[in-house]
């Protein structure tokens, strides 16, 4: 009688522990972690497939933009996405900016038949085309024409940097992030809220690679005249 009084009291244990472990893994599963998340805060959040993601109060998100692929667009108001590399305001400010260890050179060329001035800006295979537009004072938009960064030596603001990882690069912009996306996307654009710019970072791996920078402006202006 006390064996079988024993092999029950052992069975008991091991269901409670059966079900304590169930219990465990539905508090851990994705649909618990999202209810969470949509519980706490998706006024301030963006939902990316069945996560939700939350953004800097800096980074100034607006809206998801296209994204298809490995491609995720962020549509943002932030400074950062006018002015990667810090407020610049004019050529004179570049010896003083994170764009210093540039080599620069300033070019006039014709453009709807008036001269407007540029600065070539190259760093091994790093280079910018700039433009300081004085007429459009009082308007928001970039110092940035073109560009393309592919060096370590190049710092941005926020640290952003080639060679970074991808978690690094996310997490200065979002305070969360579902890995899930992280893993999917390789191609990160930010896209100015005032049609004007857009990032492009590139990820081979983990690893920041490439950060192309375009604009909206029709005007045809190359790196060498």
């Amino acid at each position: 009688m006390k064996r079988k009084t024993t092999i029950l009291y052992l069975l008991l244990i091991v269901l409670s522990w059966s079900c304590e472990s169930t219990q465990s893994k539905v508090q851990t599963s994705p649909e618990s972690q999202e209810e969470t998340i949509s519980q706490i805060d998706t006024l301030n959040a963006v939902k990316i497939g069945h996560y939700w993601a939350k953004p800097k109060e800096s980074f100034e998100f607006n809206t998801l933009g296209e994204s298809k692929g490995d491609t995720i667009t962020f549509v943002t108001c932030s400074d950062y996405v006018f002015s990667p590399f810090g407020e610049v305001n004019n050529k004179t400010q570049l010896r003083t900016s994170l764009l210093k260890n540039f080599s620069m050179v300033d070019r006039i060329d014709t453009l709807d038949n008036e001269a407007f001035e540029f600065q070539i800006l190259t760093l091994k295979n790093s280079r910018l085309i700039l433009f300081f537009d004085d007429s459009s004072e009082g308007s928001r938009g970039s110092y940035i024409h073109k560009g393309e960064i592919m060096d370590t030596e190049v710092n941005l603001s926020d640290n952003v940097k080639i060679g970074m990882s991808k978690k690094d690069f996310i997490m200065t912009f979002f305070d969360n992030f579902p890995d899930e996306a992280l893993s999917t996307y390789n191609h990160f654009v930010f896209e100015s809220c005032v049609t004007d710019i857009w990032h492009t970072y590139t990820f081979t791996g983990d690893k920041l690679q490439s950060i192309k920078f375009t604009t909206d402006s029709y005007w045809v202006v190359d790196y060498m005249k």
